[in-house]
């Protein structure tokens, strides 16, 4: 997916979130954009409290995405939710829904409303994210944590 429709897709998304004033933080590889890391990325992830996420699957469902899964438990302890909408091109977009509870809570209580890109967004802490990225392992993810550090340092 090119990034500018990576970008509408998500501006689609949050608005129909802001529609029914849905509590969220961005995570993932469009949080590391905000933070000074881009990257590409190909899905969409982000932060809800459990509470919210009747008013996130009735916003994803107004932005398109037709199929859900059942909530993934994981042995961390960690909840997702995800969703997942085909583009014209036929391509899917996932939509990872992290559930703020458990493990998480801290890295929500954590969240931050920045300014990007003329307006403002809400993302997890540069701590926040580092956190998720150490939990998760992934090379990749370390990578990310290193490149966190090192525009954290300049």
């Amino acid at each position: 997916m090119w990034a500018m429709d990576l970008y509408a897709e998500l501006t689609q998304l949050l608005g129909e979130m802001q529609r029914l004033k849905v509590d969220y933080a961005l995570c993932g590889g469009i949080a590391l954009a905000v933070h000074g890391v881009p990257r590409a990325t190909q899905d969409i992830d982000i932060l809800v409290p459990e509470d919210a996420l009747d008013d996130l699957r009735q916003s994803a469902r107004a932005a398109g995405y037709a199929f859900e899964t059942e909530p993934l438990d994981f042995p961390s302890g960690v909840t997702i939710v995800r969703f997942t909408k085909v583009l014209a091109d036929g391509q899917p977009l996932m939509l990872d829904a992290l559930i703020a509870k458990g493990p998480l809570h801290k890295v929500w209580k954590q969240r931050q409303t920045l300014s990007f890109d003329g307006g403002t967004v809400t993302v997890v802490s540069r701590e926040g994210l580092i956190s998720l990225k150490l939990a998760a392992g992934r090379p990749q993810d370390l990578v990310d944590v290193q490149k966190l550090a090192e525009v954290n340092r300049g």
